[in-house]
């Protein structure tokens, strides 16, 4: 994937079980948001496919993908401001199918899981940006997705909270779910991934459990043990 001169993706081949969460990590503008953007329909590669369960969605969009079970979260927030915590919830729910009663009992039940439930009837632009991010992980999981990209989810959690988020993830994977996790949170990355995957200028530089990953002289010098510039693309 290039911008102009700028190659923001470069033969990056990258796997994510299912039952498992995979890391994904990099300085800022290694490109990882772009990866997410790809594998979601929201930009078309100048080459390469996206495969889901072995089928082609490379020239799908981002609905039909959807639709085959991809969802995501995002770096910045994108949240129905104007609806209260509950209603964003049940947007996606209805948006699949299930109504009434049963959407509202589904919706509570999703907010309980990510530790919103007391949040139901709050308006959602009220909300700190932690538990915002919360509110997009309980829409993301409405949709009922096998495959779930979520884009630096721990952002603005406290220690407790980032813990809690950990072990939500690992449940979910636990379930049947495939993880894909984008986190600046190496205590988090380190402690829930099964495999990490390690971008730096559009280019994947190592791939291993965690264990390996931290002891690679190449990640410690572009990322671990070292400052990044440049803002994320």
């Amino acid at each position: 994937m290039s911008f102009g001169g700028l190659k923001a993706l470069d033969a990056v081949d990258i796997d994510v079980d299912t039952g498992q969460v995979t890391g994904l990590i990099g300085p800022n503008g290694a490109g990882k948001t772009t990866l997410f953007n790809v594998i979601t329909g929201f930009q078309r590669p100048d080459n390469g496919e996206v495969l889901v369960d072995g089928r082609d969605v490379t020239h799908a969009g981002p609905k039909k993908r959807a639709r085959l079970g991809l969802g995501r979260t995002f770096q910045r927030l994108e949240i129905f401001g104007s609806l209260t915590v509950l209603d964003n919830v049940l947007v996606a729910l209805e948006n699949g199918g299930l109504r009434g009663r049963h959407a509202r009992e589904a919706g509570i039940d999703l907010l309980r899981r990510v530790g919103l439930e007391r949040s139901a009837l709050t308006q959602a632009d009220v909300l700190p940006t932690g538990m915002a991010r919360l509110l997009e992980l309980a829409r993301a999981l409405a949709c009922r997705p096998r495959v779930i990209l979520l884009d630096e989810p721990s952002s603005g959690l406290d220690g407790t909270e980032s813990a809690q988020l950990g072990r939500l993830l690992v449940d979910l994977a636990g379930e049947g779910m495939a993880v894909l996790l984008v986190e600046h949170d190496m205590d988090l990355v380190m402690r829930v991934c099964t495999r990490i995957h390690v971008l730096d200028f559009g280019r994947i530089i190592s791939v291993g459990a965690p264990a390996e990953v931290r002891t690679d002289p190449a990640v410690q010098a572009a990322y671990l043990g070292g400052a990044s510039t440049g803002a994320e693309r």
